[in-house]
């Protein structure tokens, strides 16, 4: 059940940051538009880490953590290669799902990574 939470939490957040592109597009706010994009790529790559982050807050299990990160994984790569996607002007290429893997991955490896320094202080 905490799991499906900070998986849920974890898609508002990207939902958010989807939904200040839109108005900054819609506004044509450039700078608005950028900050929101990069939001989108952030959260996107980072959803595992994030969703993992937001899991924490409970008392998950190491099977509960797992989960997370495994379907956190998974629906990573498919919003990020969406995004990938959308800049390239709404055509799939071969190279997106890879380059979406080796994305999330550095991401979320960052992610954890800094979280884990903050918690060793």
């Amino acid at each position: 059940m905490h799991a499906a939470r900070a998986l849920v939490l974890a898609f508002v957040i990207f939902a958010a940051a989807f939904a200040l592109h839109i108005v900054g597009g819609a506004t044509d706010q450039g700078w608005l538009f950028a900050i929101a994009v990069g939001l989108i790529y952030l959260t996107a790559t980072g959803y595992p880490a994030i969703a993992a982050w937001l899991l924490d807050r409970g008392d998950p299990s190491l099977r509960e953590r797992q989960f997370t990160l495994a379907a956190g994984a998974v629906i990573a790569i498919i919003l990020t290669t969406s995004a990938l996607r959308a800049a390239n002007d709404r055509t799939f290429a071969w190279w997106q799902a890879p380059l979406a893997l080796v994305l999330v991955t550095v991401s979320t490896a960052a992610i954890l990574g800094v979280r884990r320094a903050r918690r060793s202080r």
